[in-house]
């Protein structure tokens, strides 16, 4: 399965990016064999960093030798469009979208949205995340939506049997939304976790071992939780000034609290 990064990008106090624990955590997955780095993508991230931010980590991730996904999600319509353009035009061929808030929740609405996206002629992974963007998609317009290709890859965070086995048969290749749901590996091409932000290296083996005790206790990874634990468990001041050429503190999006 494919280990996808939802990384978490760390910044300064001023509110800069810290480029230096940046580099840090970008080697740290190179390391560990993570497959791709979803950049922007944990939540509160992409409408967070100014729009000079997304154009510096555009040229600063040039220099690594990893696969790079942008989680393009903006308030402004134009920006969106803007980001794609640039994309394409620095050859990156894939981009992570959802449904923005000022798309009105109709079928006509919805489908031009994608209409619209697919002309840049990025590959398309859809973020499904309906009880975020109260925007439930109904297989109708999914038939529509797909049969036009518009995209061809799903993040799908509105998890039942139904609704998976529907995007299996259309073909579509499904990412898992949420860690606990590897549960129902038959599914995923692969995972687009936070979670794999600590154990990159045995995240598959931790979810396979612990997904009944997650499910029991009802636990969701939460990008808060996680950003925390990373706060206190490798990015200490203390040792990893000594340790890794100054490395100094560390500060992340919170925009859940």
């Amino acid at each position: 399965m494919l280990n996808i990064v939802a990384l978490i990008t760390p910044y300064k106090k001023n509110g800069k990016i810290n480029w230096l624990n940046l580099n840090f955590l970008i080697n740290f997955h190179i390391f560990n064999k993570t497959n791709i780095i979803l950049l922007l993508g944990t939540t509160g991230e992409s409408h967070n960093f100014y729009f000079l931010d997304f154009l510096n980590l555009l040229f600063f991730i040039k220099k690594y030798k990893i696969k790079f996904i942008f989680n393009i999600f903006e308030i402004n319509i134009k920006l969106i469009f803007y980001k794609l353009f640039l994309l394409k035009k620095h050859l990156f061929s894939i981009a992570l979208i959802s449904l923005p808030k000022f798309i009105l929740p109709n079928n006509i609405s919805i489908y031009k949205y994608f209409k619209i996206l697919n002309r840049f002629g990025l590959k398309l992974i859809f973020y499904n995340i309906p009880k975020r963007t109260s925007k439930k998609i109904s297989f109708f317009l999914f038939n529509k939506i797909i049969k036009k290709n518009f995209f061809i890859y799903i993040k799908n965070s509105f998890n039942n049997l139904k609704n998976n086995l529907f995007f299996k048969k259309k073909k579509i290749l499904i990412f898992s939304g949420e860690d606990k749901n590897l549960l129902f590996k038959y599914f995923y091409i692969g995972t687009i976790s936070v979670y794999n932000n600590l154990f990159p290296k045995t995240f598959l083996y931790l979810n396979k071992k612990n997904i009944f005790f997650i499910k029991k206790n009802n636990f969701d990874i939460n990008p808060v939780l996680i950003k925390f634990f990373l706060l206190k468990n490798y990015l200490i001041i203390g040792i990893y000034n000594s340790l890794l050429f100054g490395l100094f503190s560390n500060f992340f999006t919170q925009s859940q609290t």
